[in-house]
């Protein structure tokens, strides 16, 4: 078989691998698609150290395929199984999520077991819709730690594959006040077609916008904050922190899901007057997997639309090039097997 083999900055070779088979405990999948990640391109342009993938990996993780072989232990997945893997459980460690081998024909995946790392597809929902479960369960995962209910205000920053999926998850619980904030007018146009509202910073100032949408809130001391109940951040700039600070209304709450680099420094005084509250999102839950699969297997829902191109496998070298350089292409997708 063959697969996609991460060897340094700029350098992923296409390379013959052994097939897996499957222990007593695992199964084999037959990889279809294979979308590319931010992770990877931080790998692709910075190294892979910092964020689990080192030089020798055989990389991939956001990825769907069919069910190839079964061990003897392994109770409910059958051969020919449609399934989505859950890559920070695939090989046994979560270290190992951007190790998972995605973007090799055939997978290994270890101790497998049903809705804990593998999960069943419809067979009638396409690969080329069910490719997009891992990042939209991402985004799934940072809104649930909000637990939405209706009649909430929420901004999203970032019209990337999880804001989107985000505002998506969302939409998708009947809550229509939901802004996505971007630089990029054809990302939020996207933005606008999946229900949001939208605000670019570019073309108006951000708070004055979004006093206009949502009214004002209020602070310990009676002043007037911004009347959002709270933030999903899926871009990691700082300067959105500290306006969160400097306006987040009386309880206001900020999910942290990007992976931002920069330091933020704000004071902590505001944070504890308002009872303001920052929270760390790391990857999903089984819970978010089976909403983000029960909601792109909805045909109204745009959210799959993101895909912007295909490659085959052996041009996987174009295919992280075209994912780094071009912006309009929202995420690009590797056929590994078709």
């Amino acid at each position: 078989m063959r697969g996609v083999i991460y060897e340094g900055i700029h350098d992923i070779q296409v390379k013959e691998l052994p097939i897996p088979r499957a222990g007593e405990h695992d199964i084999v999948i037959q990889v279809m698609r294979n979308g590319i990640c931010g992770s990877d391109l931080h790998a692709y342009n910075l190294g892979g150290d910092e964020i689990g993938i080192l030089k020798g990996a055989a990389i991939g993780h956001e990825f769907v395929g069919v069910v190839t072989e079964v061990g003897t232990a392994v109770t409910d997945i059958v051969t020919g199984d449609h399934v989505f893997v859950n890559p920070s459980l695939a090989k046994g460690s979560t270290s190992q999520l951007a190790m998972a081998g995605g973007l090799s024909q055939y997978n290994l995946i270890q101790d497998a077991r049903l809705n804990w790392n593998v999960f069943k597809l419809p067979k009638s929902l396409s690969f080329d819709r069910a490719v997009v479960t891992e990042p939209y369960a991402v985004g799934i995962h940072g809104k649930n730690l909000l637990h939405p209910q209706a009649g909430q205000n929420f901004v999203v920053f970032g019209a990337g594959p999880v804001g989107l999926a985000s505002a998506s998850g969302l939409l998708e619980q009947n809550i229509p006040d939901v802004v996505v904030i971007d630089i990029d007018d054809q990302r939020l146009a996207f933005a606008k077609k999946l229900g949001a509202h939208v605000i670019n910073p570019k073309s108006e100032d951000l708070h004055t916008a979004l006093i206009k949408r949502f009214g004002t809130g209020h602070g310990l001391m009676d002043n007037d904050r911004v009347n959002v109940d709270a933030y999903i951040d899926c871009v990691g700039i700082p300067e959105y922190m500290t306006d969160f600070i400097n306006w987040g209304k009386f309880g206001a709450k900020f999910v942290v899901v990007a992976l931002g680099a920069s330091p933020v420094t704000y004071k902590p005084q505001f944070l504890a007057m308002n009872e303001l509250s920052f929270i760390g999102s790391a990857i999903y839950t089984a819970t978010d997997i089976k909403e983000a699969i029960q909601n792109i297997s909805k045909p109204s829902n745009h959210f799959p639309e993101i895909v912007s191109a295909h490659y085959p496998l052996e041009k996987a070298q174009e295919a992280f090039e075209r994912a780094n350089t071009d912006k309009e292409a929202v995420k690009v997708i590797i056929d590994v097997n078709d």
